[in-house]
């Protein structure tokens, strides 16, 4: 019986010291970049959601003052450039959906040189 019972145990114990694969943890993670090159600007975001089974689409808006400059539209990772002008200041906005659900606007500014 000891013998038995020790065969059933071997097999248990193997079972709870085995490492189980943890799933990742993400978070939302959302950062749009304004970036001058003499009088281009060039503006990216990359949006990560919770789950990579997340939809995802970001729209990124250029404004100089409250004058619109130019946008993009996208899914996960969004970027373009346009010309501006220097010395002038510029506000990029992105809008941005997980699942269809609006999340709050981002904003970043940043002067042209």
């Amino acid at each position: 019986m000891k013998k038995c019972a020790f065969a059933l145990a071997i097999p248990f114990l193997l079972i709870l010291t085995m490492t189980a694969q943890a799933a990742e943890i993400r978070s939302i993670r959302v950062k749009p970049d304004l970036y001058f090159n003499e009088t281009t600007a060039t503006c990216s975001v990359s949006v990560k959601a919770d789950s990579a089974s997340d939809q995802v689409e970001a729209t990124l808006t250029l404004y100089q003052g409250d004058n619109y400059v130019d946008s993009g539209t996208g899914r996960v990772f969004v970027s373009g450039s346009c010309e501006v002008e220097s010395g002038k200041s510029y506000k990029l906005v992105l809008d941005y959906s997980i699942n269809g659900a609006a999340q709050t606007s981002k904003t970043t500014t940043g002067t042209c040189p």
